[in-house]
């Protein structure tokens, strides 16, 4: 353990997810970074005033270099890395820069079979060589690029997964993490639901996510391991689907099940294997962070956690952001079924 007030810079760091790790850094009396290109800034939670904010793209590394040539942190944590050529810029610009990186992957890597159920660090992973989705295949590679610079050279990283984690986005079984599936429910239309519904999911709310995220990252003891985090509480997307509706005040909207074959098809949507992971189990045995975090649980119940998450939403028209493309697509559905408000 640190024990000490840490210099973090957080790459990214007023997103869905990194909000919430940010203001707990703050609460935990940390320094704490942030470096963005400053872009979308409307549609997140304001970046706290004792933020210190660096202008510029890690994508752009000799640029971001020369930016950080004086600096040094003592934690750097990478939101948005998404495949082994962004890893790879990452360990050549944080190498002599930082004394532990945080490398935020995705459970999405775990392959849906029944024996890994409920998920470990250690369960059985998709194969770069057998899975069509960039996203995933895109934080295997880069989780691979990360372990072997640890094994190499010592590259002092940890990974963490986050399970499914909503603050500022809306959680749907079919649709993307903006409001627009939600907007439609409230215009009338049913709810839609992949496949039977009765698959048992996890959602994860981001301040229960931080408290664990926090405490994990202030722990060198967890360079060289990896994490997933996620809730306890176990929900069918059945029953999370009347919780939404109830949130919302659309039960009258009700829901609908596209069938499990035709769910799969439609791409325009999601990539074939994220639509197939909606309509399998998403649960996971969380002893190992409990392990390194004794005492922590998430305690926001979906329910409490879907209302804050509209509450916030309703605080400025501008959060609520609906994808003019997505909802064509949407209401594309709704008439092949014959399915209207």
């Amino acid at each position: 353990m640190w024990g000490i007030k840490l210099k973090i810079l957080f790459i990214g760091g007023n997103g869905n997810i990194s909000w919430y790790c940010v203001q707990k850094a703050l609460e935990s009396g940390h320094e704490v970074w942030e470096l963005n290109r400053e872009q979308s800034v409307f549609t997140r939670r304001k970046v706290q005033k004792e933020v210190h904010k660096v202008r510029g793209d890690i994508r752009k590394t000799e640029e971001i270099k020369a930016l950080l040539e004086l600096s040094f942190f003592d934690i750097v944590c990478d939101f948005i890395c998404f495949d082994a050529v962004q890893a790879q810029q990452d360990i050549e610009i944080f190498r002599n820069k930082t004394k532990h990186f945080v490398f935020i992957s995705s459970e999405a890597i775990y392959k849906r079979i029944s024996s890994n159920i409920p998920y470990k660090e250690d369960s059985k992973k998709y194969s770069l060589d057998n899975c069509n989705c960039n996203y995933i295949t895109g934080k295997l590679a880069a989780e691979q690029k990360f372990a072997e610079a640890y094994i190499s050279e010592k590259f002092p990283v940890t990974i963490i997964r986050p399970a499914y984690t909503y603050d500022t986005i809306f959680p749907t079984s079919i649709g993307h993490n903006c409001f627009t599936a939600a907007k439609l429910i409230l215009e009338g239309y049913p709810l839609l639901i992949a496949g039977d519904g009765n698959n048992l999911w996890t959602f994860t709310h981001s301040s229960d996510f931080a408290c664990a995220f926090i405490k994990l990252i202030e722990n060198r003891d967890t360079i060289g391991e990896s994490f997933h985090i996620s809730t306890e509480e176990w929900l069918t997307w059945n029953e999370q689907s009347e919780i939404v509706l109830k949130a919302l005040g659309s039960i009258k909207s009700g829901t609908f099940h596209v069938p499990f074959q035709d769910a799969l098809q439609l791409n325009s949507i999601q990539p074939q294997e994220m639509m197939f992971q909606r309509m399998w189990h998403n649960i996971y045995n969380i002893n190992k962070v409990k392990e390194y975090v004794p005492n922590w649980s998430a305690h926001i119940s979906f329910e409490q956690g879907i209302a804050k998450t509209i509450q916030w939403l309703n605080e400025d028209t501008r959060f609520k952001r609906s994808v003019f493309d997505l909802e064509k697509e949407l209401i594309k559905i709704y008439r092949n079924y014959g399915v209207m408000k």
